[in-house]
Parts: C-alpha cells; structure tokens; sequence
C-alpha cells in the first residue's frame, strides 16, 4: 500500500528540489504563476506538505528558480540559434527569432521571468541567468565599439525582440493569415537587425 510517507522515500535529497522545480513549471503553463502553492505541488508529488520547504522557503524562492531556469532555456537557444544561422542573414536576427518563438512557446514561464517582483539583487541565481542570457546578444554586437557602445546596442536589441514578444502575446500584434511565422518574424527583425545605416541595433 502506498502513502505519502512511502511515496517520499522514493526522492533523495537533491532530487526532490528538480521535481519541484519541474512540476512548478508544469503548473505555471498550465494555470500560471497564481495557481502555484508549495502545498499544491507537495500534493501532486506525493510528499509530506512540509517537504518542498527543505528546499524553498517561499513561494517567491521557487518562482525566482523557475525564473532562471527560463533565462537558461533562453540561452540555450539563443545559443543554438547563434550557431545554425543559416535560415537567417546573420547570428543575432537569428538570435531575435529565437528570441521571439521563446516567448510564443512558453509564455506564462516568459511572462514571469520578467516578473517586476523579482528585482536584481535579491536572487543570485536568477541574477546571473538574466546576464548569462544577455551575453549571449551582446557577444554579437561588433568589437571595434567602446564597452558602453555594445552594451547599449545590444540592450537596444533586446527591446526590438522583447517589445514584439508582448505585442505578439497580447494579440496587438498578429502574423498575418498564410504567412509563415518564421519568414514573418525573419522579415520583421531582419528590417532593423539587418539595416545598413540608420537607426540600427545591429550597426
């Protein structure tokens, strides 16, 4: 017969902390950040209601880790798309649709990984994510730029794909009927990414 306590017995130390972080997860797409309890997720695991605390304290502590397995995943992509570029005219459009589909696969993780209750400062782990996945646009920006210059520019960047990502979630913005998404988003990013001149987050 099982029951709770022999349910527990089955998660080592460390492995009930990923299990809470993944069944969170699962949740917040499924109901959002405002469905998530740790009473919930206790129960959905089948651990004492007591158990998730050993390893979050707070509701708060387990969304600022959700959090920052988002700007992981993010990275991980950006990443990815950084090295296959070759449906895009460069690395960092590339980078702006990966950017983009992010947000559109996963958004309640997107939305909350931006969250303005999570300031920087108060999670180091979420804190250095955030700038993991920041790097890897601002690696992108050329060289010959002062420090101030590339870190501008790629913020500039991340505006142009983080401001279509809301509209886009929103439904102020739409891709059009019988257009790819991708060739869209190509088509979108591309005309400031890849602009010659002018105002440019790229140049």
């Amino acid at each position: 017969m099982f029951t709770v306590s022999t349910l527990s017995s089955k998660y080592h130390h460390g492995d009930l902390r990923v299990a809470l972080l993944k069944e969170g997860i699962a949740l917040i797409q499924d109901s959002g950040p405002e469905g998530l309890t740790l009473r919930k997720l206790a129960e959905r695991l089948g651990v004492s209601a007591m158990a998730p605390y050993r390893h979050y304290p707070n509701k708060e502590s387990l969304l600022a880790a959700i959090a920052a397995d988002g700007f992981q995943q993010l990275k991980t992509r950006l990443e990815a798309a950084e090295q296959s570029s070759s449906t895009a005219s460069s690395p960092l459009l590339a980078e702006g649709i990966a950017y983009v589909q992010f947000a559109l696969d996963c958004p309640a993780i997107f939305r909350l990984m931006f969250g303005a209750t999570r300031p920087q400062g108060q999670y180091a782990e979420l804190d250095a994510a955030r700038t993991g996945a920041f790097d890897v646009l601002l690696r992108q920006i050329p060289g010959t730029a002062t420090s101030n210059e590339r870190a501008a520019k790629a913020r500039g960047c991340w505006a142009l794909v983080h401001g279509l990502a809301l509209l886009l979630l929103d439904g102020l913005l739409q891709v059009p009927e019988g257009v790819a998404p991708a060739a869209w988003l190509t088509e979108v990013i591309g005309s400031t990414v890849t602009k010659k001149g002018g105002t440019t987050c790229a140049n």
